[in-house]
């Protein structure tokens, strides 16, 4: 059924259960210190915000951090490199959702938000297609801690840290192996990348990717993964990261083959 929520946000709801999703789910997938936030109150009073914030017609704390947007006044902030790039977050979860390996129930993915907050991600999201409306639904998100917000939800903010996630992931099955991709990993084809996924659907497998533009990952981040690896010898955009490990892992797994069959 199709959910229509605010900010002209659409986005289309079906029955799930988060718990449920984890279980059977064998591919995780983290994105890493998401560059996605409020503006902060450090900025809220510059006239730029504030200009800003008349044009959109709403008050300065409701509304996206956007380097886009806001590259000039972001200098004061601490960090300023590493926020304020939501589209990272945005390419890499179209990137995910809505693929085989998606609709099968063999994937979940969650957001790590710098200030060290997790989201909840249902593989039953369909992100809008328009970049705004998908700008107003992470507003939301932030705002209200869920949407939609009087149903079921379908992205919800938890009380969990990344320790926690990890955790409950590697609680919820056989010992899965622990991936980050990162600059300066070790060097790895995608030979070696299939031959380093899961044989079988029965091993669970957790992926870190890094959703912001510059800098490296804190240390207590990267000392949570097993293996640390890179794909190519130049940078690669987070959401060509995460189809690359999709689309390996699909082929790997015969997600593909197994939906034909099935019909």
């Amino acid at each position: 059924m199709q959910s229509s929520l605010k900010h002209g946000c659409v986005i289309y709801l079906k029955s799930f259960v988060f718990c449920l999703s984890m279980v059977n789910s064998v591919l995780h997938v983290i994105l890493l210190d998401c560059a996605i936030e409020l503006i902060p109150k450090e900025l809220t009073a510059t006239k730029a915000i504030q200009r800003y914030a008349a044009k959109k017609k709403k008050k300065p704390n409701q509304l996206l951090l956007d380097q886009t947007q806001h590259g000039q006044v972001m200098v004061r902030l601490d960090n300023h490199s590493r926020r304020g790039r939501p589209d990272i977050t945005y390419l890499s979860m179209l990137s995910m959702l809505e693929t085989p390996l998606c609709k099968e129930g063999l994937l979940t993915i969650h957001l790590h938000l710098q200030d060290g907050r997790i989201v909840e991600v249902s593989p039953e999201t369909r992100l809008p297609r328009s970049y705004d409306r998908f700008i107003g639904l992470f507003e939301q998100l932030l705002e209200k801690r869920q949407v939609p917000v009087d149903s079921k939800p379908l992205m919800r903010i938890t009380s969990k840290r990344l320790p926690d996630l990890l955790h409950e992931l590697k609680a919820s099955g056989p010992t899965p192996q622990t991936v980050l991709f990162v600059e300066g990993g070790r060097h790895t084809t995608m030979n070696d990348l299939c031959r380093l996924l899961p044989d079988s659907n029965a091993t669970p497998m957790i992926v870190g990717v890094g959703a912001f533009p510059h800098g490296e990952f804190d240390k207590e981040i990267a000392q949570f993964f097993d293996e640390r690896i890179e794909l190519d010898r130049e940078v690669m955009m987070a959401w060509h990261v995460c189809a690359e490990v999709i689309w390996t892992y699909s082929w790997k797994s015969h997600v593909i083959d197994k939906r034909y069959h099935s019909v």
